[in-house]
């Protein structure tokens, strides 16, 4: 489909017919041509491409986009999910029903487990910036002891300060690279095993965080693999009347569970981990399980000293076996 093609038809489906206001008529138009424009270009432009499917929303929002309007790109794209041996039920499901509604095969791969990542190297806690930093301070290099004693906006409050010096005094292990060596190790071997020249992944900046409040462009050239981000700039407005008008289905998560998104499970990093473990708890029981195993110190460790507005672990919930 070229340029004039998708604006015409998306012309006709969301400006002129479109759910909304006209105000909201025009934005859902103006980012799906925008988006469409982008994605041809950079389609076009590269051989192997790879779409990181996670089984959320967003994702969801990219299959669809790529397989209904784009398919003579179909060729030359890689679906692929990362499992990192904790995931839901109920995103393995969905991954499932994807392949047979687009009739597309998802690449399964997979590094060390999360598990293993974190009894191998340490438990993540708070943020991987921080966790960086309290594993460097804990071993008394300069540039992190610096930067644990920082305060202000970007440094650490006195009660991050006060975890931290708990957490060397008595020799807790603390590490961001359960992230790497379960999640970014296997897709940059896959990149590598496929000759990926365009990695497309589901990044929004109206979702917040830290990744991805930090790209300027929703095209980025990189070593390993050029990044596309087609829905970066793309409001929560926007990706709801898409949804609506293309008839997408999000997974249980979402649709049953009630969650806002999904991402890697438990991960201490998520400012909405109580409300995911409670989730967990009530419809992934055994997962729940599990996560607790694992992470379950930072949890606590987290809610000890007050790091956080909200509690990590919900009150009324405790470790249930099944």
């Amino acid at each position: 489909m070229t340029r004039v093609e998708f604006a015409a038809v998306i012309r006709e489906k969301y400006l002129v017919n479109g759910a909304g206001t006209e105000g909201e008529r025009f934005e859902t138009y103006d980012a799906l041509f925008h988006t469409g424009s982008k994605l041809i270009e950079y389609f076009s432009s590269h051989n192997n491409i790879l779409i990181s499917v996670s089984g959320g929303s967003d994702s969801d929002c990219i299959v669809h986009l790529v397989c209904t309007y784009f398919p003579e790109y179909l060729p030359k794209l890689h679906f692929v999910f990362v499992d990192t041996g904790l995931e839901f039920k109920a995103t393995k499901r969905h991954l499932d029903d994807l392949e047979t509604k687009y009739d597309i095969s998802i690449d399964k791969i997979r590094g060390i487990s999360v598990v293993t990542a974190v009894r191998k190297y340490g438990i993540p806690i708070l943020s991987k910036e921080k966790s960086e930093y309290i594993s460097g301070y804990c071993r008394d290099v300069p540039c992190y002891v610096k930067k644990v004693k920082q305060t202000g906006r970007f440094g650490f409050s006195d009660n991050q300060r006060k975890l931290a010096e708990y957490i060397k005094q008595n020799g807790i292990r603390v590490s961001k690279q359960c992230c790497y060596y379960s999640k970014k190790k296997p897709l940059y071997k896959y990149f590598r095993e496929n000759d990926i020249d365009l990695n497309v992944t589901g990044e929004r900046k109206h979702e917040g965080g830290q990744r991805a409040s930090s790209h300027k462009s929703c095209f980025e050239e990189q070593k390993k693999a050029n990044k596309y981000m087609p829905l970066l700039w793309w409001s929560d407005s926007v990706k709801a009347i898409f949804k609506d008008a293309e008839g997408i289905s999000y997974s249980d998560c979402y649709e049953v569970y009630g969650m806002k998104r999904t991402g890697c499970c438990g991960c201490p990093f998520n400012l909405e981990i109580a409300e995911d473990l409670q989730a967990m708890y009530f419809y992934e029981p055994n997962l729940y399980n599990a996560c607790m195993s694992v992470f379950k110190q930072s949890y606590e460790l987290t809610d000890r000293f007050q790091c956080r507005k909200k509690k990590c672990i919900p009150d009324g919930i405790q470790l249930r076996l099944f």
